[in-house]
């Protein structure tokens, strides 16, 4: 199934400054892959991910998800980018977990500025921290639709854009 226009036009910002700070903080090359609807009985939690909530157009959440594997990785490197002695520690620790908070916050924030100044209705809340499966298995309970769009990091893997959309009060657009 194909993404509506206005869950695109949503994504879009999420996706270019993903795609951006992945170049410019780590020097990593990275792309996105075409987003497509998941079926909520497959969707799986990876182990952690940076969530904001959105109301408006649609009530829903929109995840930075990684797998454990890749939010080390990339914790460790933007570590060593700012000169803290690296120890691949192979379990989250504060530092890595700080790290990757700086890292969805440099994604979230311009993301949310492109949203606000668009002529979308949509409002985006301040990001929270989840690496709790029962904490994910309650943001499932109301879910209507998951969408997700895969970006490929080159010599990392792969982290996900979920947006689980509770209700979307434009039905057109679905």
């Amino acid at each position: 199934m194909f993404l509506s226009s206005l869950q695109l036009q949503i994504l879009n910002p999420f996706i270019e400054e993903s795609l951006f700070i992945l170049d410019k903080t780590l020097g990593l090359s990275s792309n996105s892959n075409d987003g497509f609807q998941e079926k909520l009985e497959d969707f799986k939690f990876k182990g952690y991910a940076v969530v904001t909530n959105t109301s408006g157009s649609i009530t829903g959440r929109i995840l930075i998800h990684h797998y454990s594997e890749t939010a080390l990785e990339i914790g460790h490197r933007l570590l060593q980018k700012k000169g803290v002695e690296v120890n691949n520690n192979e379990e989250m620790d504060d530092e890595i977990s700080n790290a990757l908070a700086e890292f969805a916050l440099s994604i979230i924030e311009p993301a949310i500025s492109a949203l606000h100044n668009s002529d979308i209705d949509i409002k985006v809340s301040q990001p929270y921290f989840v690496s709790d499966t029962e904490k994910i298995d309650h943001m499932l309970e109301e879910v209507q639709e998951i969408i997700t769009v895969p970006i490929q990091v080159d010599k990392i893997g792969r982290f996900y854009l979920n947006y689980l959309i509770h209700e979307n009060a434009n039905p057109e657009n679905k």
